[in-house]
């Protein structure tokens, strides 16, 4: 007789950016195990305590993460709004991270521009202007490449 597997599925609300961006690269839904970049996210969120306050948090669209009982049963799990809203901005973290790493290797290496990178890669997810501000994005990247360089002028002086 085959022994059936208990799993809790978890409905994360998201932003249709991030949605994109999960969708890619995990699938449509995301299973719980120890080896992913997203399981430390998964983890802290669901196991403790969060740092964000819920702040006019309302998405309509879901990315599912299912968690096998063994995990869920060994660990104290509690979910939230304000743990929802944490996932989000953590997984925005992973996101503007990857993004903006693929931007500086692009311009580096390749002598590629950060602007047709930016374009590149939100292309590859298919996120539009209307999923995220990009001018946001990139000014972000613009004072993290700035701050960047003046503490690269600092070590070496």
């Amino acid at each position: 007789m085959k022994e059936t597997t208990l799993k809790f599925h978890i409905h994360f609300p998201v932003k249709p950016y991030l949605h994109k961006f999960l969708t890619h690269k995990f699938g449509p839904c995301f299973v719980y195990s120890k080896t992913s970049i997203l399981s430390p996210v998964i983890k802290s969120v669901l196991t403790e305590s969060v740092s964000s306050e819920l702040t006019g948090f309302q998405e309509e669209m879901y990315y599912e993460v299912i968690i096998p009982s063994h995990y869920f049963n060994k660990n104290s799990i509690s979910f939230s709004a304000d743990k929802a809203f944490q996932f989000n901005k953590d997984v925005d973290h992973l996101f503007r991270e990857e993004l903006y790493q693929f931007m500086v290797l692009n311009h580096e290496i390749y002598d590629i521009k950060f602007r047709t990178s930016f374009r590149d890669y939100l292309d590859k997810f298919d996120i539009t202007e209307n999923d995220v501000k990009y001018e946001t994005l990139l000014k972000q990247f613009q004072r993290n490449h700035r701050q960047n360089d003046e503490q690269k002028v600092g070590t070496v002086s």
